[in-house]
């Protein structure tokens, strides 16, 4: 039974090809004939392609690190975009004579974009440890440079010359990186040297500004303090002692006549002219409480006192006459005491104390007892006298130092006082000048390793560009590829004339069979007459399938000679064929 049915289904389909073989036929070989057109007439592009190894430096890193950083994929697209510019890609147009026939119909900027779709890059990975991480990574090492066109002499000339420019420019920017990364210490050290410099002349004008006062000098300024302290004790001794033979002095110089006294003949001492004049005065005080102006003896002692001030000058002797006003004042009160006020000795000493407090009011002032006394001449006196003034500049001298070391004291003290602050001062100063140094030492080490770095990079010792396999001349065109196109053509005329059969054939509503007919009038069908065909129908369908035939003989010879122009020789292509079907076979 399902052999029944397969048959009639085989029976049905061979009928459908049969009414609809024109539909198919004509279909198919329309759609093929466009497809064959369109691989043969496309134009053929040509791809010339170098290969460019990134070598790493030739110096190890461990003495020469290089200063160009960044990894090599991210260079590779700088590169990139710098030789993709508008001005590159327009410089080598014209250099080429490229896209001629894009000129008239394109803008500039349409036919820049159109080359950068024809430029490709492509990157050859590899598995390697990376030396920052310690982790096996996949690394570049070396890309692909290809152009497409359709002059092969100019896609190769392009390519060569789009390689040179990768490998120029990133030798321009690996120096230009060194360079930019020399001259940015060069700059920074050059400042740090004048932040330096400055802070010297900070560090010095405040050295000058507190000499004493930093903190190496503490030490020396206590052991200062406590030697001045040590100094003032002994000056206070010093002091005490000559003060104290300045009143043993004092007191022997008291007892000592100033003038050497006049001894006669006889061996008595005769009093000098200023003490008999001393005397003298005193005494006309005296006689003057109990005798007049005009009595002799007062007379005698005038005239006296007369010469002898004649003789050693006018002086007063304001000190005599307190002392004796101070002795007359105590022996008149012993007297009173004892006689009575009426008594005539009482009365001559009230007397004579009211004259000398008269000649003691009278004076208009007091004269050192340097000037009334004379120039002394006696040894011992002299002796004393010298003794006292040496004291006395000894004493003078030792109260300067004294002050001296006070003062030198006060101001020790205040450099002390003022120590920490200054230590603080100093320190931040320090601190900043030692920064600053250790800064600029870390900048003239990377300073002398950048322009290290700069050399190598200069000599092209560091990671370079290098063509291992430079542009080839092209000797076949890499599109488009004819036979696929040839293929897809055939798949979609195929396709396309079964789908024309179907349809006709499900929107053509005749019988076809004597089973529709049976199935549509309801009524069997008793016999089936065949088609009756004339001479001459048989003759005009022989010659429409020696047409079709012709006509398929010709398409396959015009597809053959479009694979020999276009795709290769014939005979080149029957060898492949030939090679395959016995590797195909294992012969």
């Amino acid at each position: 039974m399902e052999m029944i049915e397969e048959r009639e289904e085989f029976r049905d389909l061979k009928g459908v090809f049969r009414r609809r073989r024109k539909s198919f036929l004509v279909t198919f070989l329309l759609i093929l004939a466009a497809g064959v057109t369109v691989a043969f007439l496309l134009p053929p592009i040509y791809k010339s392609q170098c290969t460019i190894l990134i070598e790493e430096q030739q110096i190890p890193p461990e003495y020469v690190k290089t200063t160009v950083t960044s990894y090599v994929e991210e260079r590779l697209q700088m590169i990139t975009q710098q030789i993709m510019s508008r001005t590159n890609l327009l410089e080598i147009i014209n250099r080429f004579g490229l896209y001629r026939d894009l000129r008239d119909r394109y803008t500039t900027e349409e036919i820049i974009e159109q080359m950068r779709d024809d430029i490709h890059l492509e990157t050859i990975s590899a598995d390697v440890i990376d030396k920052r991480s310690g982790r096996q990574s996949p690394a570049t090492i070396a890309f692909t440079l290809s152009y497409e066109g359709k002059d092969p002499g100019a896609v190769q000339r392009v390519t060569n010359t789009l390689a040179s420019l990768y490998l120029e420019e990133n030798l321009k920017t690996r120096e230009q990186r060194a360079s930019n990364t020399t001259s940015f210490f060069e700059q920074e050290l050059e400042e740090l040297k004048g932040r330096i410099d400055e802070l010297e002349n900070k560090i010095t004008k405040f050295k000058r500004a507190h000499i004493g006062e930093l903190p190496e000098y503490n030490a020396i300024n206590m052991q200062a303090v406590s030697r001045l302290n040590r100094d003032l004790d002994n000056l206070d001794m010093q002091l005490r002692s000559l003060k104290e033979r300045k009143i043993y002095l004092e007191g022997q110089i008291a007892g000592v006549d100033p003038l050497t006294p006049v001894v006669t003949e006889e061996g008595k001492t005769i009093m000098n002219p200023k003490e008999r004049l001393k005397f003298l005065r005193l005494q006309l005080v005296s006689f003057r409480a109990s005798l007049s102006e005009k009595h002799p003896d007062i007379r005698k002692l005038k005239k006296e006192i007369s010469e002898l001030e004649a003789q050693v000058g006018d002086t007063e002797d304001q000190t005599a006459k307190l002392r004796r006003l101070e002795d007359v004042r105590g022996k008149l009160a012993q007297l009173k005491g004892k006689l009575g006020d009426k008594h005539p000795d009482v009365v001559r000493l009230a007397r004579e104390e009211a004259a000398l407090e008269a000649e003691v009011a009278a004076s208009k002032s007091v004269t050192r007892a340097s000037k009334e006394e004379a120039k002394p001449d006696n040894p011992a006196y002299i002796n004393l006298k010298t003794q006292i003034a040496s004291a006395e500049m000894e004493i003078k001298s030792l109260l300067e130092e004294k002050a001296r070391i006070r003062k030198e004291l006060r101001g020790l003290e205040r450099k002390i006082a003022r120590a920490p602050l200054v230590e603080k001062q100093y320190n931040a100063l320090t601190r900043d000048y030692e920064m600053a140094k250790q800064r600029y030492n870390e900048i003239a080490n990377k300073l002398m390793e950048a322009r290290v770095a700069q050399g190598m990079e200069e000599t092209q010792r560091g990671e370079r560009f290098t063509i291992i396999d430079p542009a080839q001349f092209p000797e076949k065109p890499d599109k488009p590829n004819r036979l696929a196109i040839i293929l897809i053509g055939f798949v979609l005329a195929l396709g396309a004339g079964v789908g024309m059969a179907a349809g006709r054939e499900s929107l053509d509503q005749t019988i076809k069979s004597p089973e529709e007919l049976a199935a549509l009038s309801g009524a069997p069908v008793l016999s089936v007459i065949s088609l009756t065909e004339t001479a001459r129908e048989r003759r005009a369908r022989l010659a429409k399938r020696v047409l079709l035939l012709l006509l398929v003989l010709g398409l396959i010879a015009a597809c053959l000679a479009l694979v020999n122009a276009f795709v290769m020789p014939l005979d080149i292509l029957w060898i492949k064929v030939q090679r395959r079907i016995a590797l195909g076979m294992g012969i």
